[in-house]
């Protein structure tokens, strides 16, 4: 049997981290290792016991953004779920470009969020979908490409790449699960920002996400 889920959970408020954590604590797979109530308590407590998880609130001292951001500076094979109940197309997507993984509205179900967890220890991306509408909602707004392609233009091989860019794999994780080269997988990837006319893999994914794209 594999080891339990190591997380962390990072809100100011103590009657939301104690439901998170009374809810995540029945589920045997997943283990709480700390808690922390602002954004340099996070970042300590993750250095302090490397959590493959930590779930992040976007509204707490110091800021959820400045917590991603630090941790994922100091603890990479740390992944951030950020947990938010304001809908800030800006905000969400400086989350995103800080490094959170996944961003998930707090009226999200208990199994969702579990589920969400285990997904992002595995290194994949769970994204509410008015969540997708509000980062290209934010890259609208910052004047962005939003695509100006198709992914009807795409061939079947860049339709599972893009899969897997939308999931939050890398190059090289994205190579393992088709069992293709890292160098493939980047020519693959330059063909489909081209293709759909966007600047880079977030602005790929969100639209991955839009239209919900699946493997």
């Amino acid at each position: 049997m594999n080891a339990p889920i190591r997380l962390v959970i990072a809100d100011d408020h103590v009657l939301v981290r104690q439901g998170i954590r009374a809810f995540l604590e029945t589920c045997a797979d997943l283990t709480i290792v700390g808690e922390a109530e602002d954004a340099a308590s996070a970042a300590a407590i993750c250095i302090e016991q490397k959590p493959q998880v930590a779930l992040v609130d976007l509204v707490m001292p110091g800021g959820g953004i400045a917590a991603t951001r630090n941790i994922r500076s100091a603890c990479p094979d740390t992944q951030v779920i950020l947990l938010t109940s304001f809908e800030d197309a800006q905000q969400i997507l400086a989350a995103v470009q800080a490094g959170a993984l996944s961003c998930l509205l707090k009226d999200i179900d208990a199994d969702g969020l579990a589920d969400a967890v285990r997904r992002a220890a595995r290194g994949e991306a769970v994204l509410h979908p008015r969540v997708a509408g509000y980062l290209l909602d934010a890259l609208r707004g910052r004047g962005a490409a939003t695509g100006t392609g198709s992914l009807d233009s795409l061939s079947q091989r860049e339709h599972e790449v893009l899969a897997l860019i939308a999931e939050g794999l890398s190059n090289q994780h994205i190579g393992q699960r088709l069992e293709i080269s890292e160098k493939t997988v980047k020519t693959h990837v330059s063909n489909i920002l081209a293709k759909l006319g966007v600047a880079d893999r977030t602005q790929a994914a969100v639209m991955a996400w839009k239209s919900g794209l699946k493997r």
